[in-house]
C-alpha cells in the first residue's frame, strides 16, 4: 500500500497541526502530568506523616535517641510537629492536583503562573528544610531535590502554554 501521506485513521495530517499538537503536548498536558505526580508524592507524604505513631529513622538520627528514651512530652510535641508536617503536604499536594486538572489542564491563563508558584516555593521550601534539618544521605533529602526538579520542568514548560496559548 502506498503511502498517500494520511494519518493510520484516514485523515489528512498538515506539518502546522502536528506542531500544534505537539506544543500542546509539551506545554500543557506534560505540565499537568507532572504537577499531578508531584502532588500525589506530598499527598502520600502527608498521609504516612500524619498517620505516624512515632519519628522516622532518619528523624531520630538527627536527635541520636530512640523513640523510647524520649519523654512523654518530646514524644508528643515531635508527633505534632510531624502531624503538622503531614496535613500542610496533604493540603498542598492536594491543591497541586486540583490546580493541575481544574483550571491549568483547562487552559485558565492564571493558573499557567499560580500552579508553578505554589509548587515551586512549597518544593523549593522542602529543599531547604530537608538540608537543614536532617542528615547528609537521608531519603528525603534526594526526595525533595526530586520533587522541586520535576516541579521546575513543568514550570517552564507551562510558561511557554502562557506565551503562546
Amino acid at each position: 500500500m502506498a503511502d498517500d501521506g494520511r494519518s493510520p485513521i484516514g485523515r489528512r495530517i498538515g506539518g502546522t497541526q502536528i506542531v500544534s499538537r505537539v506544543r500542546e503536548i509539551l506545554t500543557v498536558r506534560l505540565p499537568v502530568v507532572i504537577y499531578v505526580l508531584v502532588g500525589l508524592g506530598l499527598l502520600v507524604q502527608g498521609i504516612r506523616y500524619l498517620g505516624a505513631a512515632e519519628l522516622m529513622p532518619y528523624h531520630l538520627a538527627v536527635i541520636q535517641t530512640s523513640w523510647e528514651n524520649l519523654s512523654a512530652d518530646d514524644q508528643q510535641l515531635f508527633l505534632g510537629l510531624l502531624k503538622g508536617f503531614g496535613a500542610g503536604s496533604f493540603g498542598v499536594g492536594l491543591a497541586i492536583i486540583l490546580m493541575a486538572v481544574i483550571p491549568l489542564r483547562g487552559g485558565k491563563s492564571w493558573a499557567f503562573w499560580t500552579t508553578p508558584a505554589i509548587a515551586l516555593t512549597y518544593t523549593a521550601g522542602l529543599v531547604y528544610v530537608t538540608n537543614f534539618a536532617l542528615l547528609p544521605g537521608a531519603t528525603p533529602i534526594a526526595v525533595s531535590y526530586v520533587l522541586l526538579g520535576l516541579v521546575a520542568s513543568a514550570a517552564v514548560s507551562s510558561f511557554f502554554a502562557s506565551k503562546t496559548g
